[in-house]
């Protein structure tokens, strides 16, 4: 199975509408929504209003005519080009909408409003890098209207995906403005999205001091303290938010998210089922249902929730993988669940996760060749996937691979549906969802495969392979004891799950797999340590049992400096 959500993603969405002045696609281009009042000399201007009006009820054939009215009077108004521009945009006519803005900057060159409208334009029109360059010529026009900076760390957020040059962009804002919450909210969003997740946590708090009031601000606190492993303080922060406003679908997904982390599963099917009802046409709250319908090992409920979602976006690949993965779980309607299965190869054949579900499949039909085949694509895509390799050495082996949920060793990717609620739902800022953990198939018990030659030692600064050494030893005492804080407690904050996983759902499979009974051994054999500039990478033989199951294979952990203390940057299977 593959369901990864970014969390990055996620905080854009909470937030970004703070930072725009303007949200709808119809205001986007237009003149101020204020009548306009007489001045001597312009006769267009009854015209204008006019148009204004009929842009704001959206009769853009009206509007254009009644700006067209406006340009016809005063050929030289700018306003009149705006206007058509935008009446031209709102009836689907991108070309005759940049042939009038253009017309625009061109009658007033520099003009920092026009320019604005162009950049605004542009992007509707996604061309966003035309857009940064409008939005920074009306910047060095007018380097004081703040507006100008805000919407451009939006771009740079949403449509560009440069987090970094966002916050740089926000900390200018906020050295003129320090008291501005809406640019202490987008500085957190940016530092998250850039990973700077300690950073972000704290400038958050700060958007939230600042704007206590603000339900998106308290949205992205909750989703950031999620991914620290703070589930309950990322509870209050949703709760709050959806005290503020009962309607924001995105912290009730937050807050169903937080209740999953915490391990009270039937609160969290009970949110999810909730922002369902807020975000109606959603696929989201009910693939999540799915999931953890999945993770309590209700398999029936969790196929009637992916049901429910592919019903709502019956094109998403995840979904139909999610739900041929349950029919196979339960050994029926297995012709739906190859057709499925099928499909969502056929529409994304890079993802090494959908070969093994349909693998997975075609073992539950017995049709061991094709499930052979299946794996053997999946790895060539991904050779270090462990949960495919593992598959395909049983099938060597002439074992069955069981469709159960992976023990804690053979942890695999989750996620859910990537369509986002409309923003209708959560306006001004779009309904945005969190991330949950999902359950996978994994291989029946067997030998595992010979373990790859252990690396030759490499001679590393001696205080910190001792240091790492013994926070090796601390954190393999933590796993087989259980202790899941204190396990949890050995990554840091830039920790992301080798499967690009939400840092949240990947924790919160960890606490469920350890608070399963039964006593585990964990052995670290043959560690060796090199540096790589201020990284210490530890390569080890690991084996891992559990009751009846066991299994051995190479792993990497990268350790950074984090304070006095060494924490783990990276985890991979080798």
């Amino acid at each position: 199975m593959y369901r990864t959500r970014s969390l990055s993603a996620v905080l854009i969405g909470a937030g970004l509408a703070m930072l725009a002045a303007t949200a709808s696609a119809e205001v986007l281009l237009t003149t101020p929504q204020s009548p306009l009042t007489a001045a001597p000399g312009r006769s267009d201007l009854e015209a204008l209003n006019k148009g204004q009006q009929a842009l704001a009820a959206r009769q853009f054939e009206q509007a254009a005519k009644y700006f067209g009215d406006a340009y016809k009077l005063n050929p030289r108004s700018v306003e009149a080009m705006l206007g058509l521009a935008a009446a031209a945009h709102g009836a689907g006519k991108s070309k005759l909408a940049r042939d009038w803005m253009s017309s625009a900057v061109a009658m007033a060159p520099g003009q920092a409003n026009v320019l604005q409208a162009q950049a605004k334009l542009l992007v509707e029109l996604g061309m966003t890098a035309e857009a940064e360059e409008s939005y920074r010529a009306a910047i060095a026009g007018q380097p004081g209207i703040v507006q100008l900076r805000l919407d451009l760390a939006a771009l740079y957020l949403e449509k560009l995906k440069k987090p970094a040059q966002a916050a740089a962009v926000l900390r200018e804002v906020l050295k003129q403005h320090p008291e501005m919450a809406a640019a202490h909210l987008g500085l957190g969003l940016a530092l998250s999205a850039d990973g700077k997740i300690e950073e972000a946590s704290r400038v958050l708090d700060e958007a939230v001091r600042r704007d206590p009031n603000n339900p998106f601000a308290l949205h992205a606190q909750g989703l950031v303290a999620l991914r620290l492993s703070q589930a309950d303080r990322a509870l209050a922060a949703f709760d709050k938010a959806l005290v503020l406003r009962k309607d924001f679908a995105g912290a009730m997904i937050g807050r169903g998210d937080a209740l999953l982390a915490l391990g009270k599963g039937d609160q969290a099917i009970e949110a999810y089922t909730r922002a369902g009802a807020l975000a109606p046409r959603s696929a989201y709250p009910h693939a999540l249902r799915g999931i953890a319908f999945e993770k309590m090992k209700r398999l029936p409920e969790a196929e009637a929730a992916y049901r429910e979602a592919l019903k709502i976006d019956p094109e998403d690949v995840r979904i139909m993988n999610n739900l041929a993965f349950a029919l196979a779980s339960q050994k029926v309607k297995l012709d739906e669940a190859l057709k499925l299965a099928e499909r969502a190869v056929a529409k994304d054949g890079n993802r090494a996760s959908l070969y093994d579900t349909l693998g997975v499949v075609y073992l539950a039909r017995g049709d061991t060749k094709a499930a052979r085949q299946a794996f053997e694509k999946g790895l060539a895509l991904e050779p270090g996937n462990l949960t495919l390799r593992q598959h395909h050495a049983l099938l060597g082996a002439g074992q069955s691979v069981a469709t159960t949920s992976a023990p804690a060793a053979l942890a695999k990717p989750a996620a859910a549906a990537a369509t986002p609620a409309p923003a209708a739902v959560v306006a001004p800022a779009p309904a945005v969802v969190a991330s949950a953990p999902k359950a996978v198939p994994v291989a029946a018990p067997a030998p595992a495969p010979a373990p790859a030659p252990a690396a030759k030692p490499v001679a590393v600064d001696a205080d910190a392979t001792k240091a790492v050494a013994s926070r090796l030893e601390a954190w393999r005492q933590a796993w087989e004891a259980k202790d899941a804080n204190r396990y949890l407690a050995f990554y840091g904050a830039d920790f992301v799950p080798a499967d690009k996983r939400a840092r949240s759902a990947w924790e919160a499979d960890r606490r469920l797999k350890l608070d399963k009974k039964g006593d585990i051994r964990v052995q670290v054999d043959a560690p060796s340590f090199k540096l790589e500039g201020n990284v210490v990478v530890v390569s080890f033989e690991q084996r891992y049992q559990s009751g009846n199951y066991s299994d051995a294979g190479r792993k990497r952990l990268e350790w950074v400096k984090d304070g006095s203390d060494w924490k783990i940057r990276r985890e991979a299977q080798q």
